[in-house]
């Protein structure tokens, strides 16, 4: 039976919450912020098991080095689309920044909450067992 994943279903929630506050208060301009903004954090946080699933499963041993590049690689396509976003808002622009950040923050801490309650709710072990010799028949078991 495979686990529940509340993360992608809670994200696009709080941007379907954050899309409409940002309409009743902001307008057409914060609609379109917010969907920018709920995208973003959907691709940052959803190409990550989307990348790595497949190099972690083909070659364990190299899986943390490509996780470290894959997450400096993100970091940094990160910074240069905000630089655009923010270049693009402002008086003439179409896209409300307040809107964007909102939405990144909420969407961001929803989806951390809801992948800490996939990750405890999964039978996934996170550490192994020591291997201990089975004790002979007559001895003690050691610790």
């Amino acid at each position: 039976m495979s686990p529940r994943r509340w993360a992608p279903r809670a994200g696009l929630a709080t941007i379907a919450v954050c899309a409409v506050v940002a309409g009743v208060v902001v307008g057409t301009e914060g609609v379109v912020g917010a969907l920018i903004g709920g995208v973003i954090v959907l691709a940052f946080f959803g190409a990550t098991p989307t990348v790595l699933g497949p190099v972690a499963k083909a070659t364990p041993a190299l899986s943390l080095m490509f996780a470290l590049i894959f997450f400096f690689t993100k970091v940094v396509a990160l910074f240069a689309l905000f630089v655009v976003l923010r270049r693009s808002s402002g008086d003439s622009g179409s896209i409300d920044a307040e809107s964007v950040s909102v939405t990144v923050i909420a969407t961001t801490m929803v989806w951390l909450g809801a992948r800490v309650l996939d990750a405890t709710r999964e039978r996934t072990p996170i550490y192994d067992l020591p291997e201990q010799k089975p004790a002979e028949p007559g001895e003690t078991p050691r610790d």
